[in-house]
């Protein structure tokens, strides 16, 4: 590592071949921490930052990388748990990030999930009904190409007392119709617990369900 390599860490800058040279995905922030180092260009004051982000990459998985940049103070109410960003992912090294800020957020595609995902609690999980919150698009889709949602549903175990949960499910085009506040729907609830729910759009859409 040279000196400016290293005077690049202290500062929050990034790496100029990261930014042109890096993967472009998809990030969440899910933790920011400011480490009081001000950094002032002109009229323009900055804070660096450590930015803890969920990477997003077409053909991956998702993971949680670190990065240490320069955040413009105007930037920081606005970087709370849940904003997507831009980032840049070296192709030699996945743990190496960068926010961009200002650039849109790609739509990725990723690999299948290894633990089988929605699938595999639909084809083990336990019948149950859910009524549907609220939901909104992820900016991902799944390896089928069905645009993923974060879903906030009310659970309704046969037997057991309603509880609230919110997950990621793929929705398929022919099902948006089926989606609205207060729409119920066929789950099933997986053996990982109460917070694993798939819904199952093929009952849903089944004549007379």
């Amino acid at each position: 590592m040279g000196l400016f390599d290293a005077f690049r860490g202290v500062t929050g800058g990034v790496d100029p071949d990261l930014l042109t040279d890096g993967l472009l995905g998809r990030g969440v922030i899910v933790g920011v921490q400011v480490n009081g180092a001000q950094v002032s260009f002109g009229a323009d004051a900055y804070r660096v930052c450590d930015l803890h982000v969920q990477v997003f990459l077409d053909g991956g998985q998702p993971y949680v990388a670190a990065c240490r940049q320069r955040v413009h103070e105007v930037l920081l109410p606005q970087l709370g748990g849940g904003v997507a960003v831009a980032v840049r992912v070296a192709r030699d090294d996945a743990s190496r990030v960068a926010v961009v800020f200002g650039e849109e957020p790609p739509v990725v595609t990723l690999a299948p999930p290894a633990d089988g995902g929605s699938a595999a609690i639909l084809a083990r999980g336990r019948e149950a009904e859910a009524v549907i919150v609220a939901n909104q698009p992820l900016g991902i889709r799944n390896h089928e190409g069905a645009d993923v949602h974060l879903f906030t549903l009310t659970v309704l175990p046969a037997g057991g007392q309603p509880y609230q949960v919110q997950v990621g499910n793929p929705l398929p085009p022919t099902a948006l119709p089926l989606v609205f506040p207060g729409a119920k729907v066929p789950v099933k609830v997986g053996a990982e617990g109460p917070q694993s729910v798939a819904i199952d759009w093929a009952r849903a859409a089944a004549p007379g369900a």
